[in-house]
C-alpha cells in the first residue's frame, strides 16, 4: 500500500492572494483616477490634479481603495448637470469635459476591474 502525504499551504496561498488583490486594487484605482481626471471639468487644472487614490483599506476580509476629489466644489461639478462644460465665459475652459466625471468611468469599467482582480488571484494560485 502506498503512503500519501498531504501538506497544508493555506497561509502561503492566502498571502499570495492578499498580495494579488492589493496589487490589482491599486492598478484599478490608478486606472479610474486617470480616466476620471481626463473627464473632470478643466479651467485651471486644479480639479483634474486633485483626483487621488487612497492607500489600500482593510475592513475584516474586505479590501478596497477609494478614488476621489477633495476640493470643495468637486461634488457640485460632479452632480450638477445644469453646469455648462466647457464654461462659455472662460477662454481657459477645456472642451470635452463633463459632470459625472468619476461615476461614468467607474460604471464603464467596473467589469474590467472585477476581471483584473479575479485574474490577478488566478495567476497567483493557478487552477
Amino acid at each position: 500500500m502506498a503512503d500519501y502525504k498531504f501538506e497544508w499551504h493555506g497561509e502561503k496561498v492566502l498571502s499570495k492572494v492578499d498580495k494579488a488583490i492589493r496589487t490589482a486594487l491599486l492598478t484599478a484605482g490608478a486606472d479610474l483616477q486617470r480616466k476620471s481626471a481626463k473627464q473632470a471639468p478643466k479651467e485651471y487644472g486644479d480639479l483634474e490634479a486633485d483626483c487621488k487614490v487612497s492607500d489600500i483599506k482593510n475592513e475584516g476580509n474586505r479590501f478596497y481603495v477609494t478614488v476621489g476629489y477633495s476640493l470643495p466644489y468637486a461634488i457640485k461639478q460632479h452632480e450638477d448637470l445644469t453646469l455648462r462644460h466647457p464654461n462659455p465665459r472662460s477662454k481657459l475652459s477645456v472642451p470635452g469635459r463633463k459632470a459625472k466625471y468619476l461615476e461614468d468611468p467607474y460604471k464603464e469599467n467596473v467589469n474590467k476591474y472585477e476581471k483584473l482582480i479575479a485574474n490577478a488571484i488566478h495567476e497567483e494560485i493557478g487552477d
